[in-house]
């Protein structure tokens, strides 16, 4: 297919807050364990997006900041958080510059974004941003196409329409210590494990019209013609209601000593 679109949130920002999967209640547990998430914390959630990290962790009692580039992201995440019932304090900003004050934050969080940032000024903003004992947390909810028949259609249908997507690894940095962490920050806890989360035909095709792959990058006809393509191949291969398997991958860094 040919005119592939830069990235662009804003036209996926209703499928993704209504489609894309939040992460499952064992992965805030976990991270409960781990002093992440608790009440009373400042956490700043870079790429926020429609808030799926800000909103849960905000419904536990943290203080939440959360940071974006996309405002149509960001007004759906400022829906979620009304319907939630809990405040967010939402920003219209790149990652590498907040403009947000030094040593404020106990928690730094990036989910499924990190490897869109540029690296070198993240770890210098990080750094500025984090009070002492701070955490840095990143995480990545990805389908396991290669496991799941469903998915791996799907994938295959994904490649047709956008053949990037066959080049590129999904969720970002695959090493456990990262070249940018070296010598700036120390890996405190790993956690890699896969769940199975429910969907429907019409779920589905959301969560997959919301990826990087094709509503980000595709045109709206072409976004339009996967879709269709796609509901006849799930028509033909899936029930109505079934799962599809993720996996989960954690790290939590912490800055070096000085």
């Amino acid at each position: 297919m040919s005119e592939i679109k830069p990235l662009v949130w804003d036209p996926v920002s209703r499928d993704y807050l209504e489609h894309r999967p939040g992460y499952p209640d064992s992965y805030f547990r976990l991270l409960g364990h781990l002093g992440i998430g608790l009440p009373g914390q400042r956490i700043l959630d870079l790429g926020t997006g429609t808030g799926a990290l800000s909103v849960a962790f905000a419904s536990q009692g943290a203080h939440v900041t959360g940071v974006d580039l996309s405002e149509g992201q960001l007004q759906a995440g400022c829906e979620a958080a009304q319907k939630a019932g809990v405040h967010v304090e939402f920003k219209l900003a790149p990652a590498e510059e907040t403009g947000l004050p030094d040593h404020r934050f106990d928690v730094i969080s990036a989910s499924m974004c990190w490897g869109y940032f540029d690296e070198q000024r993240m770890v210098a903003e990080v750094l500025r941003l984090l009070r002492p004992g701070g955490l840095l947390l990143l995480s990545t909810l990805i389908w396991a196409g290669a496991e799941d028949p469903i998915a791996s259609q799907t994938d295959q249908l994904v490649v047709k329409y956008n053949p990037a997507a066959g080049q590129l690894e999904r969720g970002g940095d695959t090493e456990i210590i990262p070249a940018w962490s070296r010598n700036r920050f120390r890996l405190k806890s790993y956690h890699d494990y896969k769940v199975d989360l429910p969907f429907t035909r019409e779920s589905w095709r959301g969560r997959m019209r919301a990826t990087k792959w094709i509503g980000a990058a595709l045109t709206a006809g072409q976004t339009a013609a996967f879709d269709r393509e796609h509901q006849e191949l799930l028509e033909r291969i899936a029930p109505a209601q079934f799962s599809i398997r993720h996996r989960i991958r954690i790290q939590i860094f912490e800055p070096n000593p000085s």
